[in-house]
């Protein structure tokens, strides 16, 4: 490569323009990526918690079922998973830990409770199925039975 020679006349050299990014442009490029991800993890993790709520209501739907067929050959419903055939007290997927309480012969409730880190979901960190003696099936999230379970449950 020939020297070009500056108006001064001194033999300094120029450098050929290299085509590529500079570091200026990969760090914001890398700013604006980390920022995107910030926002969208959040967002990303909350949707997998509320498709992960279908674990429970499985669950507590099946136990239903096996409640009421227990109970066709029995004086009353159930007071434990176990009489119910079940080997573990773990949903389907492990997100929820199940359990049977109120057990009576008029009815009973069903509780699942997140855990790990679908225990992060608040609002719907309990779900709740209620059969009461007049056959009625409530549904319900959080600490109180009295909650409104349309957060929670898909209708």
């Amino acid at each position: 490569m020939p020297t070009q020679r500056s108006p001064a006349g001194l033999g300094l050299r120029r450098w050929p323009r290299l085509k590529g990014f500079t570091l200026v442009e990969l760090m914001m490029a890398l700013a604006i990526t980390a920022t995107l991800a910030a926002i969208a993890l959040p967002a990303y993790q909350n949707q997998m918690r509320k498709a992960r709520r279908n674990d429970a209501q499985t669950s507590l739907q099946k136990i239903v079922l096996e409640q009421t067929r227990w109970r066709t050959q029995h004086d009353s419903y159930a007071s434990s998973l176990t009489d119910l055939g079940w080997r573990t007290d773990l949903s389907a997927q492990a997100y929820y830990q199940l359990s049977l309480a109120q057990a009576s012969s008029d009815g009973f409730m069903a509780v699942a409770t997140a855990q790990g880190d679908q225990a992060l979901d608040s609002e719907c960190r309990q779900m709740q199925l209620r059969l009461d003696s007049s056959a009625n099936l409530n549904m319900s999230s959080g600490a109180s039975a009295q909650n409104d379970a349309a957060r929670c449950w898909k209708q």
